[in-house]
This record gives structure tokens, sequence and C-alpha cells, in this order.
């Protein structure tokens, strides 16, 4: 028998969602929520942006074939070649554009949010690295680099009188030690959260823009080619010439950057993520990170069911008592001991008098309305968590690509299914294969 509550929906009605890109990926939709007054579910109809689709949307640079009428020349420091859309659709992939040598292009290189390791920068922090990729030197007095695009000054690095950089030179900036006050950057790189990076010229032009999610560059994140590549996973060379990832992610062997392949965990359980969980079985996704779907928590209220396509989310509370879930936080942000609910603008918080009664299904679909989620599910692999007040992990599950395109869900209901594509969308009532 389905039960519909209106104990957590009525305070959701206070509620008003931030809307965030999940992974820093344009793929967000928007509508008003309606509801089927039969079934007792909540829907949201698709819309808005979406990465992919050949058209520019709303906080997109461009997509897919659709480039806003721009062309290499129309980028400072380039002459002609083939410009394309980076596939976030946050940027242009200016890899087949041709660098004017007499110009001089400055941008944002390789950044990473968990330190430098090796070479002249090891052990001084976050870093970002920037490339002139012209041939011109450039003079960078009054330029400003901050993660905060309205530049307050507290997180803003201005380049002081002097600074240049040369033609085919690299210039890593690290952040402040507070105890030495070594570096130059007055903010860190989140390790757990989506960043946005700008730099913009002494005359306020922008420069470059990086939007990026804290873990993609736990190791380190970089143009290949430096200066006009598109962004993706690196092996660090902070200071010198990018190079690709050297980790196989499937070879069974736990490399840098890597959570572990395959069987191989590289030791770790459920218990020992530090996250919550009392038991249950450790896996790893195709990506080489964790996948904690089927590790377990005391917590009768869990994540039941899913699908990517209009970004449905299934809790349940299997449980005999009505469940009180005030305070508690459902997102698809990086969780772990770095992560920081006031920086993570894409989660859905529960107000105060929220609970669940006992059996009860929730229905929780995208937008920006009240008792929405503004994060989308993206179609090639996601992983949403279940936060108590003190950031445990209630559940947690991850799919791959197009795993939840019809219906991920939990069989039986509750935290002891087992996680399971291709169910029959059963949203808001029992689940079936």
């Amino acid at each position: 028998m389905r039960v519909i509550s209106l104990s957590l929906l009525a305070p959701l009605l206070s509620f008003v969602a931030l809307a965030c890109n999940s992974g820093g990926q344009a793929t967000q939709t928007g509508g008003s929520e309606t509801s089927d007054a039969s079934s007792g579910e909540s829907t949201t109809p698709t819309g808005g942006a979406a990465c992919g689709n050949d058209r520019i949307d709303a906080d997109e640079v461009c997509d897919g074939s659709d480039l806003g009428d721009k062309q290499c020349a129309d980028l400072e420091g380039l002459l002609g070649g083939g410009l394309a859309c980076a596939a976030d659709c946050a940027g242009f992939d200016a890899s087949g554009c041709e660098v004017d040598p007499l110009a001089a292009r400055v941008v944002l290189n390789e950044v990473t949010s968990k330190g430098v390791k090796t070479g002249p920068y090891a052990d001084m922090g976050d870093a970002i690295e920037l490339y002139n990729a012209g041939g011109a030197d450039a003079d960078l007095t009054g330029w400003k680099l901050s993660d905060d695009p309205s530049f307050p000054l507290d997180k803003t690095y201005v380049f002081p009188p002097g600074s240049t950089l040369k033609g085919g030179a690299y210039l890593v900036l690290v952040t402040i030690d507070e105890v030495t006050l070594a570096g130059q950057l007055p903010f860190g790189v989140s390790a757990s959260n989506e960043e946005t990076l700008t730099l913009t010229s002494a005359s306020d032009v922008m420069a470059d823009q990086l939007i990026l999610q804290g873990a993609d560059a736990a190791v380190s994140y970089c143009r290949l080619p430096d200066g006009t590549g598109a962004w993706q996973g690196c092996d660090q060379s902070f200071g010198g010439a990018n190079a690709p990832v050297s980790a196989t992610c499937g070879n069974g062997g736990v490399e840098p950057g890597e959570d572990c392949d395959g069987a191989e965990l590289d030791g770790q359980t459920c218990a020992g993520l530090d996250l919550g969980f009392t038991g249950g079985t450790l896996g790893c996704a195709a990506t080489c990170r964790f996948d904690a779907s089927q590790c377990t928590s005391d917590s009768a209220v869990t994540i039941n069911e899913l699908e990517s396509i209009d970004d449905k989310i299934e809790l349940h509370n299997s449980g005999a008592a009505v469940a009180e879930v005030s305070g508690w936080i459902l997102t698809d942000a990086p969780v772990g001991p770095a992560y920081d609910p006031a920086l993570d603008t894409g989660k859905l918080l529960f107000p105060a008098a929220s609970s669940l009664a006992a059996g009860e299904f929730l229905v929780i679909g995208k937008g920006d309305l009240p008792g929405q989620h503004p994060f989308g599910l993206a179609a090639e692999g996601d992983t949403v968590s279940l936060l108590r007040p003190d950031l445990t992990v209630a559940a947690q599950v991850s799919y791959g690509d197009q795993g939840a395109a019809i219906s991920f869900c939990r069989l039986p209901d509750g935290p002891d299914g087992i996680w399971t594509a291709d169910c029959t969308p059963t949203f808001g009532a029992t689940n079936l294969p």
C-alpha cells in the first residue's frame, strides 16, 4: 500500500532551494513542480539548460555545435583554426586554434585542491598554475585572481607592480600558509565542492574562468595541451608541461589518484570510510572511486529509488516509527571529512519539523521550488548522499553510465535491498523488478 504523508512536504513549503550545476556541468532543468493527485507523486517538468542539446541555454557558454557565433579569432591571442565547445558547456575548447605568436595569452592551466606532492612546490598547499600560451611577454600588473567572481578583497589576489609572465612560461601560485604567511593566494581550492576560478586583466576584462568540482582536482586538473586544450584529470606537473594521467583505472592496482581499482580496495571498508557506516560491503565504481551503495548505517530512512531522466529521488522510512529528519541534507556533492555544507549551494536542506511516517515513501523532484532538490542527476553516472545533521551518512548510492535512465532501485525496499538497474518505475510505492 502506498503511504503519502504531508509531514515532510508541509514544512518544505517554507524552504527555498538554491540552484547549482551538478558536477560543474550545465545539466540543470527548470520549471514548476506539479502534483499527481491520484498517486501523490511530485514531478518536475524537464526544461532549462541541457548540456549536449546543441543550444546555448542558461549558464552555458556554448553547447556542442552552437558556439554563439564565436570563432578562434574572437578569443584573445588566437588567430584561426577550429574552435569547439568543452564537454561541460562551461567554456570553449581552443585546442584546434592557432595561437598568435605575436600576442600574449595568459590562461589558467593547472589546479590542485589537495596540495602539490612533488617538485619545487611540494608541501606548499593548494596551487593554481598560469601559462602564457602566446609568444609575447605579458604584463600582469594589476591583474586579479579569485575563487569568487565578485572579487571580494579577502579572497582576491592582485598581482603586484612589475609582475610579468614571459611567452611560453608558467607561473605557479600557492595558498598562503597561515603560520609562515608564505604564498600568494588568500583562498584555497575546495576538495569537495564546486569552485569558480576567475582571472581578469588590470582593466577587468576576463582572461579566463574555470568552473570545476574540487574532487576532480584532488591530484591535478589541467589543460592538455598546455594553454589551449580541454580540461581533464592529469598527473601533477606544476611549473612545467602538463602530463596525462599515468594511472590506469581498470588494471586492478590502486595508483595515485584512485581510491580503488576493481576488486582492490586498498584495505578500505565501509566502516573505515569514517562517514558513519556501520557495516556492509564496500565496492569500487568504474571510475576507481569507492562505491558505498551497499554500505549500511543504523538509519531506517534511506534513498530507495532514483532516475536521471526527470531527476526524481525517492526516500523511504522502512522503520516502525516516525523518523525525524530536520536538518538532514540531500546532495550529490562529494562528501567526506572536507565536506562543508556552507559551501554546498546545491544541497537540499530539510527544514525544522520535517519527518517521515513509518513506511512512508517521499518523492523529491528536481527544481528551484520548495521541496525540490536543486541538483541534477547526471546520465553518465552520479553519487547521491543523504546526510544527518552531524554530517554522517545515512545512505549513499552511486550508479554508472545510463544506470539510472529508467529506474535504479533497492530490491526489496529499505536499507537491506540490493541496488538494481532497470527496475519498473514505482516512485511513491513499493519497488518492483
